[in-house]
């Protein structure tokens, strides 16, 4: 986990080093859109360090629809 967590740290460091002084100069929309792309960087960095499972188009889908999908068949069962 040190080798992952030191490793990540260097790309994070040249990225932001390499980033930082062209960030300074763009307008606030791109810096919004710059830190909406960089949360799933972060998110995943940390599951990668952290040896979390990684998340699947499969668990996606089922957590956006489950409960829909629960109430449609739901309100299509006959009543007992």
């Amino acid at each position: 986990m040190v080798e992952k967590t030191l490793l990540l740290i260097i790309l994070s460091a040249g990225m932001l080093l390499y980033d930082f002084p062209k960030f300074k100069k763009t307008n606030r929309r791109e810096r919004i859109v710059y830190v909406m792309l960089m949360i799933p960087v972060v998110y995943l960095s940390l599951v990668y360090v952290l040896r979390l499972p990684w998340p699947t188009l499969d668990e996606l889908i089922h957590f956006i629809f489950a409960k829909p999908a629960q109430q449609i068949v739901d309100s299509i069962k006959a009543p007992k």
